[in-house]
């Protein structure tokens, strides 16, 4: 049932299906599938529109460091994709969004959604929450740098660019990039990277890292 999958999202946790039946009736939401490996959403396209997964697997590539270090993750409806660029000076998608295999999404034009927040009070306090961890990941984006080893350094850098549900988890970056990043030579890095490797955190890919065991990052993260 579309209820179901929809009392699943973030947004609307918390409220009735007699609520959720109310929304529906006055807002207009815009249903769409895509096939695997087409593009939902390019790098730069105006964030107009909140977009729900609601089946599929969606991929999320985010470029950082000038565009250097790409970020690729995966996202299982259901799932909310984030929406924080619908507000603000800059208002274009930085990221890429491509379906991994046949996914359906429910859009949302800004409009509506600010409509839904003004006439109903859990959805509202539902995005105030998810702008909150937002802005607070943010901050710990500025302050990953403050732990004193690499391994913390490195650990942190990974937990703060990527997601508590992504799911195969991989980052792109050259060894000069990643060695600027954490402000360390070759030879420190790798070993740091071997340290993650024999407790099976990360793993080597191609010119990449993949990120095996997301939560045990948080045992390598250093006081400051």
């Amino acid at each position: 049932m579309i209820y179901d999958v929809l009392l699943q999202l973030p947004v609307f946790q918390g409220i009735t299906k007699d609520q959720l039946t109310g929304i529906l009736e006055k807002i207009p939401f815009h249903f769409q599938k895509y096939q695997p490996e087409e593009v939902i959403v390019s790098s730069g396209d105006p964030c107009d529109s909140v977009l729900f997964v609601l089946s599929g697997t969606v991929t999320h590539e985010m470029p950082t460091y000038d565009g250097r270090v790409i970020v690729k993750q995966d996202f299982e409806g259901p799932y909310t994709m984030p929406f924080y660029y619908l507000f603000g000076v800059s208002t274009n998608m930085p990221s890429r969004l491509v379906a991994k295999n046949v996914v359906g999404i429910m859009k949302l034009e800004k409009k509506h959604f600010l409509d839904i927040l003004q006439s109903t009070t859990i959805p509202l306090v539902n995005v105030l929450n998810m702008l909150s961890t937002h802005a607070q990941k943010q901050h710990q984006v500025m302050d990953f740098m403050s732990q004193k080893a690499v391994l913390a350094r490195l650990a942190s850098w990974l937990l703060t660019y990527t997601d508590r549900v992504g799911k195969d988890i991989f980052i792109t970056a050259s060894e000069a990039d990643w060695c600027k990043m954490l402000n360390t030579d070759p030879a420190d890095f790798w070993r740091n990277v071997a340290i993650l490797e024999g407790k099976h955190v990360i793993e080597q890919i191609d010119e990449g890292l993949k990120l095996i065991d997301r939560y045990a990052l948080r045992g390598f993260v250093g006081n400051k």
